[in-house]
C-alpha cells in the first residue's frame, strides 16, 4: 500500500452512504415518540491512501441521508483530520448547524477510524491507556405498554444472568402508581447490589410535575433519573437537577459542546454523551475534558462500539449503554458481522487497528432503502497516492 509523504495527512476520495430502516417486532412508544422502525444511516469513508473508515447512527426522524451528501461535499480536497474538518464543517455550516451535526458526527467518526488505522493503532489505544474492559447497563422496559410487569421483571433477571451489574428502566411518567410498581417490582427482584436507573424520555411538561412525579425515587436508591426533559430544554433540566435529591442524566440529543457544557454547569451527574449525534470522538473528547472538570461522569447513550473507545481515555466513564440482542428494541445487530464482544456483563474492546466496527457490508446493502455515492475530487498532489491516477 501507498503512503502520503512524511507529515501530509491524505484526503478523502470518496464516500458511500446507506439508509437502512429494520422493522420492530411492535410499535416502540418512548413518551411522546413512536417508532416503527429503527432507520440506520451507515458512512463509509476512503482516503486517498485507501483506507476506510465507517460510522452508523440513527437517522431520529432526519434527512440524515441527503445531510451526509451535503457534508461529504465539503471533504472533496481537504487532508483527513477530524479536528480541522469538524472545525471547518462548523463554520461553513453554521447557519443549519442543528441540520447538519448528526451527519458532521458520522463523518468525525470515520476520519477517526481512519486515522487510527494509519497509526496501526485501535482507536482505544490511540486515545488513552485505561483498561479496555468497561461495566455495561442494559436498557429494561422497551414495549411496556404491551407488556406485563412480570415480564419486564423476567427481562431483568435475564440481564442479571448474564452478568449485568447496571440496569436502566424505562417509565412511561403517565401513571405515577404504575410506574412505582413497575420499579419496586425490578428492585425487590435483585440484590441491592445491582443498580437501577429510570428513564422518563422527556415525560413531563413542568419542573413542579416532575420533581412531585419523581419524590420517592431517593428512597429507592435509583442511581440516576434520565431525561425528565429533553436534553434540549436544557434550562428545565438545570431547575430539575437543582431540586432532585436523585442523581440526572441528560444530554443524548444534543448537538454541541456548548450545550453539554450547560448541562455540567447546571449539575447533571451523569453526562449523556452521543458522539453520533454531537459531533463525533472530536467534540466526545473535549465533552469528557468537561465532565472531568466537574467531577461528573459519563455514561454515553447506546453505540458501545463507538463509546467503548472513550472509556480508554478517562476513569469518567461510569458505564457503557446497551440495548442486547435478544430485547428486540435495536436491530442493528442485523447489520453486524460479530456478536457484541460482551463478557460477564462487561465491554471487551476488540483490539483491530482503527475503530473496528464489525460491520456486514452484504446485509447493509441488502437492507439499504436508499443509498447514493460520491467520488470527491482528488487534489494534484495526491493524484497517484495509492493508486490513483
Amino acid at each position: 500500500m501507498n503512503r502520503p509523504t512524511e507529515g501530509h495527512v491524505a484526503p478523502i476520495v470518496s464516500a458511500r452512504a446507506w439508509l437502512c430502516a429494520l422493522p420492530l417486532p411492535q410499535p416502540l412508544n418512548l413518551g411522546a415518540i413512536s417508532y416503527r422502525t429503527r432507520d440506520y444511516l451507515v458512512l463509509e469513508l476512503t482516503s486517498a491512501d485507501d483506507l476506510v473508515g465507517y460510522a452508523m447512527g440513527y437517522t431520529r426522524f432526519t434527512p440524515l441521508l441527503e445531510a451526509t451528501k451535503t457534508i461529504c461535499a465539503h471533504l472533496a480536497g481537504q487532508p483527513a483530520d477530524p479536528a480541522a474538518i469538524q472545525a471547518s464543517l462548523a463554520k461553513c455550516l453554521a447557519p443549519g448547524w442543528s441540520a447538519f451535526a448528526r451527519a458532521a458526527s458520522l463523518v468525525d467518526i470515520a476520519l477517526w477510524d481512519i486515522t487510527a488505522q494509519r497509526k496501526g493503532l485501535p482507536l482505544a489505544a490511540l486515545l488513552g491507556a485505561n483498561t479496555p474492559v468497561t461495566p455495561l447497563m442494559a436498557v429494561a422496559g422497551y414495549f411496556s405498554d404491551i407488556r406485563s410487569v412480570a415480564e419486564v421483571v423476567a427481562e431483568t433477571q435475564r440481564f442479571v444472568d448474564d452478568g449485568y451489574t447496571t440496569l436502566k428502566l424505562i417509565l412511561q411518567g403517565k401513571d405515577r402508581d404504575a410506574d412505582y410498581r413497575l420499579l419496586d417490582a425490578v428492585r425487590s427482584a435483585h440484590p441491592e447490589d445491582i443498580a437501577i436507573a429510570v428513564d422518563f424520555h422527556g415525560a413531563f411538561g413542568s419542573v413542579d410535575d416532575a420533581i412531585a412525579y419523581c419524590a420517592e425515587l431517593p428512597a429507592r436508591g435509583v442511581r440516576f433519573v434520565e431525561d425528565p426533559f429533553p436534553s434540549r430544554d436544557w434550562h428545565d433540566v438545570a431547575d430539575f437537577t437543582r431540586r432532585s435529591a436523585t442523581p440526572v442524566a441528560s444530554g443524548e440529543d444534543l448537538v454541541s459542546l456548548t450545550g453539554l457544557a450547560d448541562l455540567l454547569d447546571s449539575g447533571v451527574e451523569y453526562l449523556r454523551l452521543d458522539v453520533t449525534a454531537t459531533g463525533g470522538y472530536t467534540t466526545g473528547i473535549a465533552a469528557l475534558r468537561a465532565t472531568e472538570k466537574h467531577h461528573a461522569q459519563l455514561a454515553p447513550h447506546v453505540w458501545p462500539h463507538f463509546h467503548a473507545p472513550l472509556a480508554a481515555a478517562s476513569s469518567a466513564m461510569a458505564t457503557l449503554e446497551v440495548i442486547p440482542d435478544y430485547v428486540g428494541a435495536d436491530p442493528l445487530w442485523t447489520l453486524l458481522s460479530e456478536p457484541a464482544p460482551i463478557q460477564d456483563g462487561t465491554w471487551r474492546t476488540p483490539e483491530h487497528p482503527g475503530l473496528g466496527l464489525p460491520l456486514d457490508l452484504d446485509a447493509v446493502v441488502y437492507h439499504a432503502a436508499d443509498t447514493w455515492s460520491d467520488d470527491l475530487a482528488v487534489p494534484a498532489e495526491h493524484a497517484d497516492v495509492g493508486g490513483r491516477r
